[in-house]
């Protein structure tokens, strides 16, 4: 059985400079000439609370 890669973006093979990251399109079957900048990692955190207008201050949307 033989595993077939799918199209889309992969960091880049040819990329051999210390410029930023990029990424190269795979079409299912070979590169690409299209390429693009890697999108930065997504952050991870605890999500932000938005104090909504009006609100007294530590109003949040838990009793309390």
């Amino acid at each position: 059985m033989t595993q077939v890669t799918p199209p889309g973006w992969y960091p880049d093979p040819g990329q051999t400079s210390d410029a930023p990251a990029t990424e190269r399109w795979w079409d299912g079957s070979a590169w690409t000439d299209r390429t693009r900048l890697a999108e930065p990692p997504a952050a991870w955190g605890p999500p932000t609370v938005v104090a909504q207008p009006g609100a007294p201050f530590g109003a949040g949307p838990y009793p309390g």
